[in-house]
C-alpha cells in the first residue's frame, strides 16, 4: 500500500450543514449508508474513535494541476462530527500530490475556506503519531485535539508546515515566529504567519532554508513545496516573534515564489 495524503479541514457547525454548503464549492458525491457503516465497523475495529461518528463517506471532484503537467482530480472524503464540530477527512492515494502546484493548492484551500472552514491541516498515514507527541499512533487522537482547539478557539501549537486558521483562532500578527523544539530535535525552524482576508495562513521554514544559500534557492524554484508542507506534521509551539529583517525578508521570498502573493492564488476568498 503506498501512502494517502490527508487534508483535514474541521467546521464549527453540525455536519448536515456542513455537507449542504460543500456542493457550492465543490462537484460532491456522497456514497450509499451502507458504505458508510461498513467503513466506520472497519476503523471501529482498529481505533479507539474518542467518541467521533462517521456520518458520510464520498468524493470530491476537484483539479488540481502538478508541476508534471497533468492533473489529479479525485478525492477521497470522510466527513466525522463530535459536539457539533464537523471534520473532513480528504485523501488522495497517489504521490502525484507532492507535485500539485502550490498556486492550485492555495485555490483548493481557498474553496475549503469559502465552504467555511475555520482550520484546515493535514498529515500522512505514514506518519506515526508518538513523533508528534500524542501517546498512541491514532488518528482520532488528532482529529480529538483539532476540535478541542476549535472550542478553546486558540491556536498555540502549529499541527501541519501548513495551516490555515480563523484569525479569531491566532491572536498574532504577520510576522516571522520561531517554532519551539521538541526533545530531540536540533536544527532550528520557524513560521510566517500571513492574513489572508479572514484567515491566517502559517507556513513552517527550516533555518538552513533561510540561511543556506543553496536551500533558499532550490526553494525559490520549487513550485509545488506547499503541497509537501501541508501533509507535514511539526506539532510544534509558536514561540517569539523574530525581528531579524534578513529571515523575514527571505521567509517572504519563499512565499512571493510559492504563490505569487497575488489574491487569484486565494481563489479570491
Amino acid at each position: 500500500m503506498g501512502t494517502t495524503y490527508y487534508t483535514l479541514a474541521v467546521f464549527d457547525e453540525p455536519w448536515e450543514e456542513v455537507l449542504e454548503n460543500l456542493p457550492r464549492e465543490f462537484r460532491y458525491t456522497r456514497e450509499l449508508a451502507y458504505q458508510r457503516e461498513e467503513r466506520e465497523e472497519h476503523l471501529k475495529f482498529i481505533f479507539d474513535m474518542r467518541g467521533f461518528r462517521l456520518v458520510a463517506v464520498g468524493e470530491l471532484h476537484y483539479e488540481l494541476k502538478t508541476t508534471e503537467g497533468d492533473s489529479l482530480d479525485w478525492l477521497e472524503v470522510e466527513t466525522y462530527s463530535k459536539d457539533d464540530i464537523t471534520l473532513l477527512q480528504i485523501g488522495v492515494s497517489t504521490g502525484r500530490w507532492m507535485f500539485v502546484l502550490s498556486s492550485e493548492l492555495m485555490k483548493f484551500l481557498g474553496k475549503l475556506m469559502r465552504a467555511g472552514a475555520v482550520l484546515i491541516c493535514g498529515y500522512t498515514d505514514d506518519h506515526d503519531l508518538r513523533d508528534a507527541g500524542f501517546e498512541e499512533d491514532n488518528q482520532f487522537l488528532l482529529y480529538e485535539w483539532l476540535v478541542k482547539t476549535v472550542k478553546l478557539g486558540k491556536l498555540e501549537v502549529l499541527p501541519s508546515g501548513l495551516t490555515v486558521v480563523k484569525k479569531e483562532l491566532l491572536d498574532l500578527e504577520d510576522g516571522l515566529y520561531e517554532l519551539l523544539e521538541r526533545p530531540g530535535r536540533e536544527e532550528g525552524e520557524y513560521v510566517l504567519i500571513k492574513s489572508l482576508d479572514s484567515y491566517k495562513l502559517l507556513v513552517s521554514i527550516r533555518e538552513s532554508d533561510l540561511t543556506d544559500e543553496e536551500c533558499y534557492r532550490d526553494l525559490l524554484e520549487d513550485k509545488a513545496w506547499f503541497s509537501l508542507k501541508l501533509v507535514g506534521l511539526p506539532f510544534k509551539r509558536i514561540g517569539r516573534r523574530i525581528e531579524d529583517k534578513f529571515l523575514l525578508k527571505r521567509a517572504e521570498g519563499i512565499f512571493k515564489a510559492q504563490t505569487g502573493a497575488s489574491s487569484d492564488c486565494y481563489g479570491r476568498l
